[in-house]
């Protein structure tokens, strides 16, 4: 049971990975973007609990552990939650390397804009991302043995998986919010959904 009243449910865990995430996507300072980092491992970790339990799959708590572990965005949500709250892995063998100082692009919605529409041509057009994108901050994350992705890269994934999983296995989630809303900036949401 949660001692936050608001955090009651897994779809109340799957809306603040969301708020962590788009907190990650509108940072402007390599300190507030660490903390934001971190955040959104410890709560995109912490969905797993959630799962098990409201699912009462304890019995294959393991089993669903194992599977997990195989996700490389989960599997970089264990390693980071995990090594800041320990100060350090002991118990297993990271999957990630490390993270460093890096940066990415986005691309602004601004009010007044159709937020769809150019959120469905963000995902389909490359040129016109090419164009309409700015550098910002952000963080690389680096695996033992596979290929460094992005911060956002990491967010986006680990939000859709968890996302997909809710629909896949029938725990309710809030229509009202999506993968999209890592993108808007928080004053535009309601305008949005």
């Amino acid at each position: 049971m949660s001692l936050i009243n608001n955090i009651s449910e897994p779809k109340d865990m799957l809306l603040k990975l969301i708020r962590e995430g788009n907190r990650i996507i509108f940072e402007d300072d390599y300190e507030n973007i660490s903390d934001h980092f971190f955040n959104f491992s410890v709560t995109a970790h912490s969905l797993r609990d959630w799962c098990i339990k409201y699912q009462g799959l304890q019995s294959n708590k393991k089993a669903l552990h194992t599977k997990w572990d195989n996700e490389p965005f989960l599997a970089v949500a264990k390693d980071i939650a995990n090594s800041v709250k320990h100060f350090g892995v002991d118990f297993y063998t990271p999957q990630i390397q490390n993270s460093e100082y890096g940066s990415t692009d986005i691309i602004q919605f601004c009010e007044g804009e159709n937020i769809s529409e150019k959120f469905d041509k963000i995902l389909s057009d490359d040129s016109f991302r090419e164009v309409s994108s700015e550098e910002r901050p952000s963080y690389i994350v680096k695996f033992k043995d596979g290929p460094d992705i992005t911060l956002n890269d990491y967010v986006f994934n680990t939000v859709t998986f968890w996302n997909e999983y809710f629909i896949n296995e029938s725990i309710p989630i809030d229509p009202s919010r999506d993968i999209r809303h890592l993108f808007i900036n928080r004053s535009f949401w309601n305008k949005f959904t």
